[in-house]
């Protein structure tokens, strides 16, 4: 549970600094065992 608690703090932070990408939770046998974070690098700024 306290994993799970991370990582909804996580994304809610990555939606205040409006994140572009994307993440990928792996499970096994029920728990959380590996998170990736993937980002663009160059983000076009809307005008």
């Amino acid at each position: 549970m306290e994993k799970q608690e991370k990582i909804i703090e996580l994304l809610n932070e990555l939606k205040k600094k409006q994140f572009t990408g994307f993440i990928r939770i792996n499970f096994s046998q029920g728990g959380v065992t590996r998170i990736e974070k993937n980002e663009e690098i160059l983000k076009k700024n809307k005008t």
